[in-house]
């Protein structure tokens, strides 16, 4: 099987890893198509190389919280005249490999490229791009191609933390609902922060912001919160500043992520579907700010309210490191989580190995609305 992933951010890629990750136990051959870091994918993927253009173009973002919404509608505009025909080529690729099934997560270009090819297919998202474009000026031309190619899929695998609108995935015509695809730790969080060589002092803060560099964060002023431990995962890009005795950066390698997410207390974050899956399947709190005109943010800012400890502080106080007092009133909150199904990967797995084999869920069939 072929899985196509678009590199927007950290969360599609990490919830693909665990789908691939299941579909390799099943003993599935997973070729992958990706701009996100392979780093992110378990071993046993096979990554093909790119063939001189992106999978996706998701959303252009200044760093963690900016979005770039001309940058976005650029690159759409220079990659319309050639979609059809990169298309094609990934169509070829498709039937070169001898690939069975295409799962997407949830660039237009594999669903295109699979109707194509002749090839099933399946989508797995919580929500589609054209979507999440609608609502902005001069994307009318985008949406239109954008769920062109969605109408080929066979099957959408739509995840939880979903838009509850009736329109919000019109493209698709087959629709099976699944549970939360999530990492959850094996560590429990004393175990997590052993191995970190933390200690249990005092409370923990992960700034969390799917991969972004802090060059636009001012990390100085959390020293005024000494009875706080915050921890970043550094880019390349960080200059190497001085920072505060209680402000700890930790190499990515030191630990893998869902364990320092385990690790925390509180999440310092944007709403975005893969931290808010990792907080509420590794039960941390979450402390989460805006992040600009972007349609999933009012759906996941209210699932993280309803399902856990969470509350929203404004950009401009993350971005300035005033963080003290809403920390405080967070951890002053009842640490109450609601019961969740995690096996979602599992069931995105056999709904895909199904497609491949031409059996039809009984519980698919649906239209969407």
């Amino acid at each position: 099987m072929a899985l196509f992933v678009t590199g927007h951010g950290y969360g599609h890629a990490v919830r693909s890893a665990e789908v691939a990750r299941d579909l390799l136990q099943r003993g599935a051959r997973v070729l992958l198509r990706t701009d996100a870091p392979t780093w992110l994918f378990p071993e046993g993927v096979e990554p093909m190389p790119s063939p001189g253009w992106p999978v996706d173009v998701g959303v252009v973002q200044r760093d963690g919280l900016d979005l770039d919404i001309e940058a976005t509608r650029a690159r759409w505009e220079a990659l319309l005249p050639e979609f059809a025909g990169r298309a094609e080529v990934e169509a070829e690729w498709l039937r070169e490999r001898g690939v069975q099934v295409v799962l997407g997560d949830v660039p237009a270009l594999a669903f295109e490229a699979a109707g194509r090819a002749g090839v099933p297919s399946a989508a797995m998202t919580n929500f589609g791009w054209d979507w999440i474009y609608e609502p902005w000026p001069g994307f009318e031309a985008v949406v239109a191609v954008i769920r062109a190619a969605y109408s080929q899929a066979d099957l959408l695998l739509r995840l939880p933390l979903h838009s509850p609108e009736d329109d919000a995935f019109p493209a698709f015509t087959r629709i099976q609902d699944v549970a939360l695809v999530a990492r959850r730790s094996t560590l429990e969080r004393a175990e997590a922060r052993r191995r970190l060589a933390i200690g249990n002092e005092r409370p923990m803060v992960l700034l969390s912001f799917g991969g972004f560099d802090m060059r636009r964060f001012d990390l100085r002023p959390l020293g005024r919160w000494q009875e706080y431990l915050f921890v970043t995962t550094p880019s390349e890009q960080d200059s190497p500043a001085e920072l505060p005795s209680n402000v700890l950066r930790l190499p990515r390698e030191q630990l893998d992520y869902v364990s320092l997410v385990a690790a925390s207390d509180v999440v310092v974050t944007k709403p975005g579907y893969g931290i808010a899956a990792d907080c509420l399947a590794n039960r941390a709190r979450v402390l989460y700010t805006d992040r600009g005109p972007f349609r999933e943010y009012d759906v996941l800012a209210g699932a993280l309210e309803r399902l856990g400890p969470a509350r929203y502080v404004p950009q401009a106080e993350v971005r300035a490191g005033d963080l003290g007092p809403h920390l405080e009133k967070l951890l002053a909150q009842p640490a109450e989580w609601q019961p969740l199904a995690l096996n979602g990967a599992a069931e995105v797995a056999e709904a895909v190995l199904d497609l491949a084999a031409g059996k039809r869920s009984p519980v698919a069939g649906a239209v969407a609305g």
